[in-house]
């Protein structure tokens, strides 16, 4: 009995294994931040927020950093081909919706609420089954936020 115990322990380990990560060291969130976007932060950027988790096949990455629009508009021209949902329309509560069904989202994550103008995103562009990318700033917060999900 205590074998099956034991074997019914790693099955349940083994089936629910999901892990996550939120970076705290500055360098390694530069470090992401350049993954991320092709180019260091500039000091402008004064915080920067990163969580990773994961589930088997499963990704989702978050990121927040300080506002700035030169900076923004360098991410839009090096993440393209992005689509843009403007606020109050059908796109945009989508995209909402989606995020707002995220069990693991972090606690520092703002959705897209009537603080952000619009979402610029797009879908399926990764060698993967699915995936899924969202970028938008909260003028009340001062923050820009990234979010990207994919799954084979």
């Amino acid at each position: 009995m205590r074998r099956y115990l034991n074997l019914l322990t790693l099955l349940s380990l083994l089936t629910f294994y999901s892990c996550a990560y939120e970076a705290q060291n500055r360098e390694k969130l530069e470090s992401s931040f350049e993954n991320n976007f092709g180019f260091k932060p500039p000091e402008s950027i004064k915080k920067i927020k990163l969580k990773n988790w994961g589930m088997y096949d499963t990704q989702v990455h978050w990121m927040s950093f300080t506002h700035n629009q030169t900076v923004l508009d360098k991410i839009i021209a090096h993440d393209q081909p992005l689509n843009i949902a403007e606020k109050n329309n059908e796109e945009f509560k989508h995209i909402v919706e989606e995020l707002q069904k995220g069990t693991h989202n972090p606690k520092w994550l703002k959705i897209p609420n009537d603080k952000t103008d619009k979402v610029y995103y797009k879908r399926d562009f990764l060698d993967h089954t699915f995936s899924e990318y969202y970028l938008w700033t909260n003028s009340e917060t001062g923050m820009s936020y990234l979010y990207v999900h994919f799954f084979d």
